[in-house]
């Protein structure tokens, strides 16, 4: 990083411990050639004395980036438990040049964390750092993968990975997905890894904290014979998980009803909005890395038609319910496919996109590692 990305990344870091509780524990890891702990693991009230007096940090050549998770999670370790909200955030501004290299090794590495409990999100600052690495590292460690395309930007993409305080209600949190025996071309969407085994989508959660919010979005499809009439339990959901306070496993489990009409009205009075929502999300993700992969091509043209294809699309599924969350995404979309249309594509839209355009929707998923299917 240079003077001016290392002075980003100090007022970052001191915004971040700014909004924490005293109680909280951090620690900050510094990685270049070589890796070095500027900050142990502590309270954040003695954190925040130790940082400040630092002073500015020299600039560090060079990227360890598996040893400086490595040295990260060792950090996190020390003070994690059952009700401890675990997390690392790395933030680089290139590829990795020293360790290991391979993406196998670094989400090995990365579902070890998540095993043991640690969320990971990566934030890729400028336009030399390796997008698609760190949206599988977001990807297979449970957090987000966010694009600060220059150094101002970076306070924010910390300060919004930063967790807030709050209970944890459930470690080891596995949710599935069980499609009917006659269910075909099961497939699991969205930015959560999942894995897909015959007819099965699992999700697994390091931790689920009160108040969280808890979506899976998977599809499948049926014969016409199968699809008529009301179909009972035609997906059981299950999510398992681990109670912290007892160390017991529990579980819930909900059947899935399905209902299959001829007529437009029956699906005008049934439709879940929710669904909706997540859906018109999945088609424009599933578009960018349409667009992505043209990209790699070095077609900008067909790159700019699978966009137009998404769009084309979204506005079909908000046909019938008019939604105002919907027409928003999809009005986001229209204006990075003006701003293309104007200026041309180039590499650089590659992270844009990787990144879900500056961070508005889900990453891409296709192709970036997790589970084995």
């Amino acid at each position: 990083m240079d003077g001016e990305r290392m002075r980003a990344v100090q007022a970052a870091v001191t915004g971040a411990l700014d909004t924490l509780a005293d109680r909280d524990v951090v620690s900050v890891v510094l990685f270049g050639s070589e890796v070095e702990t500027l900050v142990e693991a502590q309270r954040c009230d003695q954190a925040r004395e130790r940082f400040a007096r630092l002073g500015p940090i020299e600039a560090a050549g060079g990227a360890a980036l598996y040893d400086g998770l490595s040295q990260g999670a060792a950090q996190v370790r020390r003070f994690a438990g059952p009700a401890t909200v675990d997390q690392l955030i790395l933030v680089t501004d290139g590829a990795a040049t020293k360790g290991p290299r391979e993406r196998a090794d670094v989400l090995g590495l990365v579902e070890t964390f998540v095993r043991d409990g640690t969320a990971v999100s990566a934030i890729g600052l400028g336009d030399e750092f390796d997008e698609d690495l760190l949206a599988a590292v977001a990807r297979v460690g449970g957090g987000r993968f966010v694009f600060a395309a220059s150094a101002d930007r970076l306070a924010d993409a910390v300060l919004g990975e930063v967790a807030p305080s709050r209970a944890v209600v459930a470690i080891d949190a596995v949710l599935t997905l069980e499609f009917r025996a006659n269910c075909d071309e099961i497939r699991a969407h969205g930015a959560r890894a999942a894995a897909v085994e015959t007819n099965t989508v699992t999700i697994h959660f390091a931790q689920l904290t009160a108040g969280q919010e808890l979506s899976a979005l998977a599809s499948g499809t049926l014969d016409s014979f199968a699809a008529s009439g009301i179909q009972r339990d035609l997906v059981r959901v299950r999510l398992r998980w681990t109670d912290p306070a007892s160390g017991e496993t529990r579980e819930l489990v909900q059947g899935v009803t399905a209902r299959f009409s001829p007529e437009s009205r029956d699906l005008l009075d049934g439709y879940n909005i929710r669904v909706y929502r997540a859906a018109v999300a999945s088609m424009i993700s599933e578009g960018m890395q349409a667009a992505i992969e043209q990209l790699d091509r070095g077609d900008f043209r067909r790159a700019l038609r699978e966009l137009r294809r998404a769009r084309s699309r979204a506005r079909d599924v908000n046909y019938a319910p008019d939604d105002a969350e919907i027409a928003a995404m999809i009005g986001q979309l229209d204006a990075y496919i003006a701003e293309v249309e104007a200026r041309g594509m180039n590499v650089l839209d590659r992270k844009i996109l990787r990144s879900g355009l500056y961070n508005q929707f889900e990453t891409p998923s296709a192709g970036e590692g997790g589970p084995a299917k």
